[in-house]
């Protein structure tokens, strides 16, 4: 059974190919379903009116099998168009025949021809041609009478079977584009979700572009400032200058990341999960903050074991920390510290970056991460988005991690990030 549905496919889907529009594929495989169907009762009836001595109606049924052959190998070979004039015209022109001289129900056939050509074919010319055919061939067969001898006539049975026949067709095909149009309907709704979530993902893209690279800019305001405003001796300027080049160099670095970070992603956010090593990347983020902690005489402690791992995409763990730990030190009192340690749990490897800044109240705090704020300042007035924490939990969120807070108004605030382990994914693969 399985080896028949595979051939029945393989059959369905001659003169298919992968250029072709979905509505064109089902109109190419209808046409091949009724060529075939119309083979067995050709074949059959051709074999019983020769047998009954019917030898026209005979032939017109032998004919009308070559012909659907004919059609066959017309899809085959991807002469689309000749195989549906071939069909159509071809069954129009027996069915009529047959129902003209033998009366036996062959009208009902042409009403299927002309439902079928309606679906076939977009033109309405063709439609109404076919229409005005059908209509005209069923006015001649109830106005014209042929005499043909009481032996030669077919059974009433058989006129009945044919009848029958041509309903259920007529169902059949009615019922077989209609699940081609909800189905065409459900794939151009989930496109549509698709493009939503798209048009989603590449505003966060860009708000994450946005957010991060603005940051080091502000670093390079403070020290032109500070160098504009120096009034002392030629190595201080110096310093400040190594300073600004250093700065320099690091967001040209970050800017090149984004950049191929967001690209890469233009088609939607994508996770690639790998095993990354959290120390040295939490003291890269760290650097790139130095001139920021200068300023406000701030110092991070980064208290994680050098061997721990944690299974996530490195960019998205990047643009998650270098976020919290930006939010930490602009939130922080001058002369403060920040205290970067990680807890173990039997599924994450949880990262706490605790400051001793402003704190947030718990009503904000339970909002924090499910809607964007409003624009905030720091303790020294430093400007923020109020996109960054919602973009971070999307973020963790699709690797598979949790984001906590614990805050106490005017003492400072805890972020905790939970990421899976690596070793814990090896286990459970």
């Amino acid at each position: 059974m399985t080896d028949f549905l595979k051939y029945w496919k393989k059959f369905t889907y001659f003169g298919v190919y992968s250029d072709m529009s979905y509505i064109e594929m089902k109109r190419i495989m209808m046409i091949n379903l009724i060529a075939t169907f119309c083979l067995a009762p050709t074949v059959f009836f051709s074999i019983v009116n020769l047998l009954d001595h019917r030898y026209l109606l005979s032939t017109i049924n032998i004919s009308n099998t070559i012909c659907s052959i004919i059609v066959i190998i017309l899809q085959y070979y991807r002469k689309h168009n000749s195989a549906k004039a071939m069909l159509l015209i071809s069954n129009f022109f027996f069915f009529f025949l047959g129902a003209l001289i033998y009366k036996n129900g062959g009208e009902y056939f042409l009403l299927c021809i002309m439902i079928a050509s309606m679906l076939l074919y977009n033109d309405r010319r063709l439609h109404l041609i076919f229409c005005i055919a059908v209509a005209s061939s069923i006015a001649i067969l109830n106005l014209i009478t042929i005499d043909i001898p009481a032996e030669q006539l077919v059974p009433k049975s058989r006129a009945i079977f044919n009848i029958t026949n041509a309903l259920i067709f007529i169902v059949i095909i009615v019922n077989f584009f209609l699940q081609i149009i909800y189905n065409n309907t459900e794939m151009i709704e989930k496109q549509r979700q698709r493009l939503q979530e798209l048009n989603v993902d590449k505003e966060k893209i860009f708000s994450i572009v946005a957010h991060d690279i603005k940051s080091p800019f502000a670093n390079l305001e403070s020290l032109i400032m500070m160098l504009r405003e120096e009034t002392i001796n030629n190595s201080t300027s110096i310093k400040y200058i190594d300073q600004i080049y250093q700065q320099i160099v690091l967001q040209n670095q970050s800017l090149d990341d984004f950049l191929k970070w967001g690209s890469s992603n233009l088609n939607g956010i994508k996770v690639y999960s790998t095993k990354v090593l959290i120390k040295p990347l939490l003291n890269d983020i760290v650097t790139s903050f130095l001139v920021k902690m200068h300023t406000k005489k701030l110092k991070i402690n980064i208290m994680i074991p050098e061997n721990q791992y944690i299974f996530a995409d490195r960019d998205h763990t990047i643009i998650i920390f270098r976020n919290l730990i930006s939010n930490a030190i602009k939130f922080s009192y001058a002369s403060g510290t920040i205290n970067i340690y990680s807890t173990v749990d039997e599924k994450y490897i949880r990262i706490h970056i605790q400051d001793e800044g402003i704190g947030i109240n718990s009503i904000k705090s339970k909002l924090l991460f499910s809607v964007s704020q409003q624009k905030s300042v720091g303790t020294e007035d430093e400007p923020g988005a109020g996109l960054g924490l919602v973009l971070c939990k999307d973020l963790i969120e699709r690797n598979k991690g949790i984001v906590e807070i614990e805050s106490v108004l005017e003492k400072g605030s805890i972020f905790t990030v939970g990421l899976p382990k690596f070793i814990t994914i090896l286990q459970s693969s």
